[in-house]
């Protein structure tokens, strides 16, 4: 354990830069880089370096067996709702240790509108219409390695390059595609919580016509689809997801220096 004279300097070194410490003493620990900060702008336009390690998924085909403890496969949106009390909103931890009234803590409900996906040559770019905010544009993942990435070209892709990924401690999220196209996710346990790694991390196929609904916690980003579904427009799926729209994020670049490769259906 620290000392408890060290303890007050350590909290104030802790504050003034947010690393990680590892290890059980002072003497013995060692840090972890800060984590990347996802603001508006860094989300849009995060600085990613060369020489990347890139780790290969292999698609799983997404049904309510491989699916199990992450989500669901979705036939009909309208099956994962508030008012069918079939989609999850989480109760809102107590800060003291008072308990919550019965009843409250997850009365916001859902949220919901068109999440849009584009590929722009290499860069795959995701924009959420569900959330009032402007941070809600996001480069969801690369064609090609950054150094290699060109938006002066046709778009090709046939693999995406993730450098993130997000859960929500809030409530679940359900992406159904306005028209029936495939479409790949990138999924990691709510069991790992803040400690997920890349080697937790699941790639999975969803079939057309159908959709997906991702239980709270669950580590993911957006919907990934194939260029030829967005040369003349981008293409719409539907989200519905807690109001309150909590998001805690992994740079999988920053923290691991690790890209997630998956291959498009």
């Amino acid at each position: 354990m620290f000392s408890t004279k060290l303890r007050p300097a350590i909290q104030r070194i802790q504050q003034i830069v947010p690393t990680r410490w590892i290890g059980s003493s002072a003497s013995e620990a060692t840090t972890v880089q800060p984590a990347f900060l996802f603001s508006p702008e860094n989300f849009r336009r995060p600085q990613l370096p060369e020489g990347l390690k890139v780790q290969n998924l292999i698609p799983e085909m997404a049904n309510d067996t491989t699916l199990a403890g992450l989500g669901r496969l979705v036939s009909n949106p309208e099956d994962y709702t508030v008012a069918h009390k079939t989609f999850e909103i989480t109760q809102w931890p107590q800060p003291g240790w008072r308990q919550l009234d019965p009843g409250t803590g997850d009365e916001a409900g859902t949220t919901e509108g068109d999440f849009e996906v584009q590929w722009k040559g290499d860069f795959f770019y995701g924009k959420n219409l569900a959330i009032a905010t402007n941070n809600n544009e996001y480069l969801d993942g690369l064609g090609a390695v950054p150094e290699h990435a060109s938006s002066d070209k046709v778009a090709d892709a046939s693999h995406i390059h993730l450098w993130m990924s997000d859960y929500h401690p809030d409530g679940g999220q359900l992406f159904w595609p306005r028209q029936p196209i495939p479409f790949a996710v990138c999924l990691g346990p709510a069991s790992c919580g803040d400690d997920i790694t890349p080697q937790d991390m699941r790639a999975f196929h969803v079939p057309a016509g159908k959709g997906i609904y991702i239980h709270p916690g669950t580590w993911h980003n957006g919907i990934y689809v194939a260029p030829r579904y967005t040369v003349e427009a981008p293409a719409r799926f539907l989200t519905r997801q807690g109001r309150v729209h909590a998001r805690i994020s992994v740079s999988w670049a920053s923290e691991f220096q690790t890209l997630l490769r998956l291959q498009l259906p």
